[in-house]
Parts: C-alpha cells; structure tokens; sequence
C-alpha cells in the first residue's frame, strides 16, 4: 500500500466552494480500483488549503488506473474550476500505522 498525499490551495474567495466539490468527488473515488480509504482536510489557520490522504494499492494504481482512467475527468469536476494549486506525492509508510 502506497500514500497519496495532495496539498491543494483553492482560488481566493472560493474556500467554501472547492470543500463543496470535495466532498462531493470523495463518493467517484472511492469506486476507483485500487482505492483503499481516504481522509479530506481543511486547514483551519488557513481555509484556502486542504489535505487530500489518499490510500492506493500501487503507485500504478493512482496514476494509470485512475488518472488515466474514465472516473478521473468525473473526480475533478466538482472542484477544479475553484484550485488554484497542487502538490502531490507518493509515500511509502516506513514506521507507524499503515
């Protein structure tokens, strides 16, 4: 099992928007195959920015079964038009709960 750890900021003004359109994308990827569980976070210093945990089988997963697969298009649509930007990277758990 691999983590897919996305730090998304939202456009100013549209916080409660794009947290809207995250919840609402959470129900696509969870039929996604190779999906095992995911927790969505809102800072609250800073509302503008959230956390997106994501647990995949695989890397491959993540970026060629579901990136590059029919659900994505449906995943991005309710928040996309609000991001403003993205960091995301795979993780490995080395220590601790999995």
């Amino acid at each position: 099992m691999i983590v897919e750890m996305a730090v998304l900021e939202a456009k100013p003004g549209q916080a409660e928007a794009m947290c809207d359109g995250l919840r609402k994308a959470r129900s696509v990827i969870e039929r996604a195959e190779g999906y095992r569980g995911s927790t969505f976070h809102q800072s609250i210093e800073k509302p503008e920015r959230f956390v997106l945990y994501i647990k995949w089988d695989t890397v491959a997963a993540h970026m060629e079964g579901f990136r590059k697969g029919p659900l994505f298009p449906e995943w991005r649509a309710p928040w996309a038009e609000y991001l403003n930007s993205v960091d995301m990277l795979h993780y490995e758990v080395i220590a601790g709960e999995a």
